[in-house]
């Protein structure tokens, strides 16, 4: 049973690449959706006649599966698409929001780039410069490796499929590894945020943000040892602890706060190595699906 996923890169050229306005917009992305799909004006999407075959409610209903073990043995499903927003020039000219698009929601990549793309032309002018504009739009394999998507026609060409189980069977093994968390990480520990980032919660919490998706998403579930990788995590032992709980450089909101930095972290098994490769893709914590908790995971 797999788990299908596509990452696409959209490269932002504009005078003032400022990420915080990205961010800002991220928090619209839904109706911005819906906007580039919906025919109809209707207050409740339940009482229109297409919602059977609405790409909005298919991506943004998160309805519970009618299986009742499913139910019980996973979280409500996540959303199933994650942004990483990453500034790539020193002089705020450009920068590149990540989108990966999980499962299902695959059917639906034309109306992603389109929301992508109307998102994109609702950022302000700054100083009454150029607006920003996609400069290129392009799919990303597992090795980062990058093919530019044909958009010449009706339909979206070209389209790198990456597999869940192929990226889990193929990460860089190593016992000593450095995780960089790179957008805030709100991670819930017993009902509350962590101040201080524990290796142990973050693994149980990605461990459920995956088996979810696979389950909703996917063509099954997810086939780990929950309780084996569990006890694992509480052998880890971290070398070099560099993660802080604190704002980002774009925002000084409560809500943006969070985990950030790089720690080195040894005893780590393969099959953690594994779950954490896979998760990066989909970030981590509380609204990883809008740019926070993105992350990597690296051996040394």
């Amino acid at each position: 049973m797999d788990l299908n996923l596509v990452q696409m890169i959209f490269v932002v050229e504009a005078d003032n690449a400022d990420v915080a306005l990205y961010y800002q917009a991220l928090r619209r992305f839904d109706q911005f959706f819906k906007q580039s799909c919906c025919r109809y004006v209707i207050d409740s999407c339940h009482e229109c006649k297409e919602n059977t075959d609405c790409p909005y409610l298919a991506v943004f209903a998160q309805e519970l599966s009618t299986d009742p073990d499913i139910v019980r043995r996973h979280q409500k499903p996540p959303l199933p698409f994650a942004f990483k927003i990453m500034q790539i020039s020193s002089d705020c000219s450009s920068l590149e929001i990540c989108l990966v698009v999980v499962g299902k929601a695959v059917n639906h990549l034309d109306v992603f780039i389109k929301t992508v793309r109307r998102l994109v032309a609702t950022i302000p002018v700054q100083n009454h410069g150029n607006p920003p504009d996609i400069s290129g739009v392009y799919c990303q394999d597992n090795q980062s490796v990058r093919l530019e998507l044909d958009l010449s026609s009706h339909g979206t060409r070209n389209v790198i499929v990456l597999s869940s189980l192929d990226i889990m069977e193929n990460p860089v093994g190593a016992d000593d590894v450095r995780l960089v968390i790179e957008s805030p990480l709100r991670l819930l520990s017993g009902g509350s945020e962590l101040r201080h980032f524990d290796f142990s919660a973050f693994l149980r919490s990605q461990m459920r943000r995956c088996s979810s998706l696979f389950a909703y998403y996917g063509d099954g579930e997810l086939e780990i040892d929950f309780a084996g990788l569990s006890s694992d995590a509480k052998q880890v032992v971290c070398l070099c602890d560099g993660i802080r709980y604190s704002h980002p450089p774009w925002s000084q909101r409560p809500n943006h706060a969070g985990l950030f930095g790089a720690s080195r972290f040894v005893a780590v098994t393969p099959g953690i190595m594994s779950l954490l490769t896979l998760g990066g893709y989909f970030n981590a914590g509380k609204v990883a699906s809008f740019g926070f908790g993105t992350y990597s995971i690296k051996g040394l």
